[in-house]
């Protein structure tokens, strides 16, 4: 755990820097920015790139449990075709003292699919084109998918920060469950190197958040998960599945955090003033020095 209490005990000092964007306004809550898609193309994995030269999250999904046997094996395979994918692209400046200044230029979602050996970011109007070999059932998960990344929400948006939301359908108490999954991915301005953590929130009613589980989990940038797909058979119509027939088995790996009671109320907000932001980072770094 040294590791990760180091990653976060600089994250007070990245989060001040939003004062000089937001002051006392309501920090990156411009007109309800969505997440940038990623340009089809894009090699992953290139840092001598200038543009989506970092992998945060790689998420290739597996059926993995549930009513396995009622999927064909076409189905099946289509699955683990696609990987979820996240960059993002990192910008370093002379700082004035010799040394250079690193910033979160922007953070993207997208699907890659392997093209001559490389993993490459694809879309269904571009997969042709570079080369993709998909199927029926691949490009009809490629269309799908990408209605549902179209309006992933960024709530923050910092020089050094940032925090988005997806909805997920997760399996949980043996049902599939709807949640917000929320990401916080900030970097070090001073050495480049970026930190993810990532929770689960409920929505009520009323449409308010709340923190669904007791922990958060810490998950290393650059990682790439064997996404876990539960099947449920109950929720397939005239033996096809639908969508509520898929849910993820667990978030992507890496150590959790119990929750502290100031961070829980701050981490489900909506939109966050700069205040509240300062607020939920020292929470985060109390809660990781307990560890």
């Amino acid at each position: 755990m040294d590791i990760h209490r180091t990653s976060f005990a600089w994250l007070i000092f990245l989060v001040a820097h939003a004062s000089i964007v937001a002051h006392a306004s309501l920090v990156g809550h411009a007109q309800e920015k969505t997440l940038p898609i990623i340009d089809p193309g894009t090699i992953v994995g290139n840092e001598d790139a200038t543009k989506w030269n970092r992998v945060i999250l790689l998420a290739t999904p597996r059926i993995a449990s549930g009513d396995t046997t009622k999927l064909s094996e076409a189905v099946r395979t289509a699955v683990s075709k696609l990987t979820l994918t996240i960059l993002a692209t990192v910008k370093g400046e002379a700082a004035g003292d010799g040394k250079k200044s690193y910033r979160l230029d922007e953070v993207g979602v997208g699907y890659s699919t392997t093209i001559n050996e490389k993993l490459i970011t694809i879309s269904t109007d571009s997969a042709a084109r570079l080369g993709a070999r998909l199927d029926f059932y691949n490009r009809q998960m490629l269309s799908e998918n990408e209605k549902q990344i179209a309006n992933l929400k960024l709530v923050v948006r910092t020089p050094t920060l940032a925090i988005f939301d997806a909805p997920a359908i997760m399996f949980r108490e043996g049902q599939h469950k709807d949640f917000v999954t929320r990401h916080l991915i900030w970097i070090d301005s001073k050495t480049g190197k970026l930190a993810l953590i990532i929770w689960l929130l409920s929505t009520d009613g009323d449409g308010k958040h709340s923190t669904a589980e007791e922990t958060l989990r810490v998950v290393a940038p650059g990682t790439s998960e064997d996404r876990k797909i539960h099947v449920d058979g109950r929720s397939f119509f005239l033996g096809i599945p639908t969508a509520r027939s898929f849910a993820l088995e667990n978030l992507p790996p890496g150590p959790d955090i119990d929750w502290s009671e100031p961070a829980k109320e701050i981490a489900s907000r909506l939109a966050y003033y700069t205040s509240e932001l300062n607020e939920l980072a020292a929470a985060l770094n109390q809660m990781l020095q307990g560890k």
